[in-house]
């Protein structure tokens, strides 16, 4: 099946390669925002860690006196809905063209915009490029609709700071991709940060008593609707003292009633440990899923934070 859409990917691949191409020549147009604008982008699709790590930043810029705006397109509700719980005060803009979210950024009083998933969007020109790469992914493979690839590696010229993320990956393993990185960007400042869990709460948002100590104890049913659920997956085995089940939704999904339902007859009782993301979306059923714990991730930068605020203060300096 996968070499059945090798012609697909190589029609994907001509058609990125004449788009950057005619960007990079002035063909189409990169609009200026009134502004400052920061990027936080990836090359894969899904699992590099953007909605943690684009949620810190926007608390790093309100913590320095900045009032930035979240513009995003706003391909999930999911994820508008945890940028508002993790950052609330902060506007977030949903806007099909990133270019009107600047814009509606700017008018509703914000002095910068942190743009969500917008490294491949080049109709807004921004101040700083940061591209997040998944040392899971590693750097490069087939693109889309063949592998997971939105654009080849030689993209990462165009990005000012490249950050290696890990969840499961070792600290090795995601060094070895920065390595490689650094020979394709070697103008890019570097990062690297693990994404590890963070305190365990329950599905209302409060503190777990059951799970102060990381997994609540005996078998546990893992619930997604993520990308690439196999890292969540990896990560409550490796902190449950019983045997976890597995149940994968597909990326995004609107949980109903009915979701719940089947959810509360697989668990049969036991514990469910779902993501932050997924969260948001079934708090509203918190009496029908009442021993259920959410799993925040917690970004730790392992090198390369200072670096990369100083290279974002240095942009906000020339825009100010």
């Amino acid at each position: 099946m996968i070499g059945l859409l090798l012609p697909a990917e190589v029609l994907y691949r001509g058609a990125v390669f004449l788009r950057n191409g005619c960007y990079d020549l002035g063909l189409l147009p990169e609009s200026k925002g009134g502004i400052p604008t920061i990027s936080v982008g990836n090359l894969a699709v899904g699992g590099t860690g953007k909605t943690p790590i684009a949620s810190w930043l926007l608390a790093r810029l309100t913590s320095m006196g900045h009032r930035p705006a979240l513009v995003t397109r706003g391909y999930g509700s999911d994820e508008v809905l945890l940028y508002k719980a993790r950052n609330p005060g902060v506007p977030v803009v949903v806007q099909r063209s990133r270019v009107e979210g600047v814009a509606q950024a700017e008018a509703e009083g914000a002095t910068m915009a942190v743009l969500d998933d917008a490294f491949q969007h080049r109709a807004v020109r921004r101040d700083v490029n940061i591209v997040l790469l998944a040392a899971e992914h590693g750097v490069e493979g087939p693109l889309l609709p063949r592998g997971r690839f939105r654009e080849p590696v030689g993209a990462l010229s165009r990005a000012d700071a490249i950050v290696v993320t890990r969840k499961v990956a070792t600290h090795a393993e995601a060094h070895a991709v920065g390595r490689l990185t650094a020979r394709r960007a070697p103008k890019a400042v570097l990062g690297q940060i693990h994404l590890t869990e963070d305190d365990w709460t329950v599905l209302g948002g409060e503190p777990s008593v059951e799970a102060h100590a990381g997994a609540p104890a005996g078998e546990l049913l893992a619930v997604s609707s993520i990308a690439e659920p196999d890292g969540f997956h990896e990560m409550v085995r490796a902190k449950a003292s019983g045997v976890v089940e597995c149940m994968a939704f597909p990326d995004h999904h609107s949980f109903s009633g009915r979701d719940v339902r089947r959810i509360v007859e697989r668990a049969n009782g036991r514990p469910v440990v779902t993501t932050e993301k997924d969260a948001v979306k079934l708090r509203m059923f918190s009496e029908e899923m009442s021993r259920t714990y959410v799993v925040r991730l917690r970004v730790a930068w392992e090198f390369g934070q200072d670096a990369v605020m100083e290279l974002i203060q240095a942009a906000l300096n020339k825009n100010p």
